[in-house]
């Protein structure tokens, strides 16, 4: 009987799945589609020669030389240049450029005269990675013209070359990053940012399926089909969903670690395991929302809401050191941080197995957990009652 009712409850799975376009739109296009612009906008390493402006109200061999040196880096690129501030600002608001570096007037009378100079920067934030990269060009050209100056008044009090760079710097650093010894940005952006685009695909796909059921008043026939089993009814609506979002991110682990050479210092097993754990993990964590809210809007906004938040909560785009204790917290509930851990582990570190053996077992948690408070989602379904 129990084959049976699996048989029957995957069938009807099946069938929902197949018969919407819908599905395969969301799970198959949108992920490999969203992972493929954002490895290959990041696939040389980073975002280079950001479009910016200058105002140089000084026009003097000081102010020349920083913009020389500023066009020089990789980061930005000056294709305007202005007369004042107005006329920046309005290229920055029309789209043309991402920011501007204001000169004043004086700056070398100024600098030379021991006084301290103001040199400014714009910078627009509607492009976050564009933003990013000008921020770190302005801000790199100002330390080294200050430096510049102090330099050249050194000089005319008479301090030698070896003496004055005592001064500007005392001691090298020397930076190693065994995991990434290339800098690239794709190797840390890409193995946090689609993972994460995924788990929150999977997020709402499992979400939706739920509360169709619910919403559509067909839930109590759902569970009949399971022989009012809730354990079986959920297998078999999503199973198929785990097959099919499980091969479409083991195809995403190819594109990443295959095509764009994201490096990959364990065996490839180690990964490919990992994968169908995020996706259970995640549909885990969807079933449990609908566990303690069994209402289609009110379980597909939880979903939605972590999901979403999962990118800066789970230190994505935000250190962690950085945080609220409160916040770090909340990013451990999400089944991608530990995903996420075991990548690095993995993935970028290559790591003894042994040591990541918890991340693992974390993420099948998220699919025990939610089993055992599956009445809950039981009682809803042989009670239906549709809350708009």
């Amino acid at each position: 009987m129990i084959g049976r009712y699996i048989a029957e409850s995957f069938k009807r799975g099946t069938v929902q799945l197949v018969r919407r376009p819908m599905y395969f739109l969301m799970m198959v296009i949108v992920p490999l589609f969203g992972a493929w612009v954002l490895m290959d906008l990041m696939d040389e390493g980073g975002i280079h020669r950001v479009p910016v402006a200058v105002v140089d109200r000084d026009d003097s061999n000081l102010s020349r030389s920083l913009l020389r040196t500023l066009d020089g880096f990789q980061q930005v690129s000056i294709t305007h240049h202005c007369k004042d501030f107005n006329e920046a600002k309005l290229l920055v608001q029309s789209g043309d450029i991402y920011g501007f570096y204001y000169i004043p007037d004086g700056l070398e009378e100024r600098a030379l005269g021991g006084h301290q100079p103001v040199v400014s920067y714009y910078v627009s934030y509607a492009y976050y990675a564009p933003a990013s990269m000008q921020y770190k060009g302005f801000k790199t050209i100002s330390l080294l013209s200050n430096a510049g100056v102090v330099r050249t008044m050194l000089r005319t009090v008479g301090l030698r070359d070896q003496a004055i760079a005592a001064k500007l710097q005392p001691y090298a650093t020397h930076v190693h990053t065994p995991a990434n010894p290339w800098l690239n940005y794709n190797y840390y952006l890409s193995t946090s940012f689609v993972p994460c685009l995924f788990a929150l695909i999977v997020l709402l796909i499992t979400a939706f399926t739920l509360g169709s059921e619910l919403k559509s008043g067909l839930c109590r026939q759902w569970l009949a089909a399971a022989g009012d089993n809730m354990v079986l009814a959920l297998a078999g609506k999503l199973i198929p969903h785990t097959v099919l979002l499980t091969a479409v991110g083991w195809l995403m682990q190819w594109m990443m670690y295959r095509v764009y050479d994201v490096p990959l210092n364990c065996n490839p097993w180690h990964m490919l395991l990992a994968m169908p754990l995020l996706v259970m993990a995640n549909q885990g964590f969807a079933v449990l929302m609908f566990c303690f809210t069994p209402n289609f809007r009110f379980g597909s906004t939880l979903c939605t809401l972590m999901g979403m938040l999962s990118f800066s909560f789970c230190a994505f785009s935000l250190p962690e050191e950085a945080m609220y204790p409160w916040v770090q917290a909340i990013g451990y509930v999400m089944p991608i941080k530990y995903y996420f851990l075991l990548s690095v582990d993995q993935a970028l570190n290559g790591i003894d197995l042994y040591y990541s053996r918890v991340y693992y077992a974390v993420l099948l948690g998220y699919v025990v957990v939610p089993l055992l408070l599956s009445w809950r989602l039981k009682h809803e379904c042989m009670n239906p009652v549709y809350v708009p």
